[in-house]
């Protein structure tokens, strides 16, 4: 991707000048803040802010009451949102993740996280990047224009399951719900702007692709389960792998634990399938239609597993 070319001052004053803070002697604090750190991105406060009477200003402002995540992020996310809706297209990234503070035993005010042996609180971001072009090789090159929103909460009590029903899981606030409210957020795309909603596995389920077609939002969600079909006794697995074949390509795989960085050659399937709509207490949700690519690694290593990937997306996928 291409780095935006506003310097960070500029891009401080661009994105928090209109923070409302309720004095604007807090809203100036803030820009410098950012600005600051913008220029050491990588770094701590105490490496971005190495002047003492500059950091301990920063460390009263964080200790602001009237100072919270939203008060902050709210003007950056209005920024990225409003620029979205320029002519163009955009991908709506989509991930979790989890900020681990078990170190820090005197904190207040944490949760459980991962299997419940840790403290910290759980995040979730979507960051909004514009294409500029596609390579050769189809891939595609753009700016990233900032958050389009995120939000984080504090897991609370030991993991529930095994511990309630089905029925009382679906009716009580989950951590799934996060994913796709983004779009809550912001009216839907203008004509001529397009949004393309990524997630990984974890936003596989009906409730995401349900919430992008309502509000006019292309999808593509790397697929876990393995649905049924109304038309076809073969489930999605299955029916994936008779789709036509489209071609093949490589993909760079980087190194990982155990795992040396290696090239895969895959086979790339696609078509159209109509699924089943899940049970929901109360009511049986729609069949829905969708596009499935399916990504199959071709003679892999001995001892190496293949790489497969099965995603299910909005786009038309019938050409190569």
């Amino acid at each position: 991707m291409n780095p935006t070319l506003s310097t960070p001052a500029q891009w401080a004053q661009q994105q928090f000048a209109l923070a409302r803070l309720g004095d604007q002697r807090r809203t100036q604090r803030l820009v410098k803040i950012a600005t600051r750190l913008a220029q050491n991105p990588g770094g701590t406060l105490p490496q971005a802010l190495p002047r003492w009477k500059e950091l301990k200003a920063a460390y009263r402002f964080f200790g602001q009451p009237k100072v919270g995540p939203l008060e902050v992020q709210t003007p950056h996310w209005e920024a990225a949102r409003s620029r979205c809706r320029q002519p163009g297209e955009y991908l709506l990234i989509e991930d979790a993740t989890q900020l681990d503070y078990s170190c820090h035993p005197a904190t207040q005010d944490l949760g459980p996280i991962g299997n419940g042996g840790g403290r910290g609180l759980l995040l979730h971001t979507t960051l909004a990047v514009r294409v500029e072009q596609w390579t050769l090789e189809q891939r595609p090159e753009g700016i990233a224009l900032g958050l389009f929103f995120q939000q984080s909460w504090v897991r609370t009590g030991p993991p529930k399951r095994g511990r309630e029903t089905w029925r009382q899981r679906l009716k009580r606030p989950r951590q799934s719900q996060c994913w796709a409210r983004a779009l809550d957020q912001t009216e839907p795309p203008p004509p001529g702007s397009q949004w393309i909603f990524l997630a990984d596995r974890e936003a596989d389920f009906y409730e995401p692709i349900e919430h992008c077609q309502r509000r006019g939002v292309d999808f593509i969600i790397r697929s876990y389960r393995d649905r049924a079909q109304t038309d076809a006794p073969e489930h999605l697995q299955q029916a994936a792998g008779q789709l036509p074949v489209r071609g093949t390509m490589t993909v760079e795989l980087r190194a990982r634990a155990g795992a040396a960085a290696r090239t895969a050659t895959v086979q790339v399937r696609s078509g159209q399938l109509t699924l089943k709509g899940p049970e929901r207490p109360g009511e049986a949700k729609p069949a829905f239609t969708v596009n499935v690519v399916e990504a199959r690694e071709v003679n892999a290593p001995p001892g190496v597993a293949a790489l497969h990937w099965t995603l299910l997306t909005s786009l038309p996928c019938e050409r190569w």
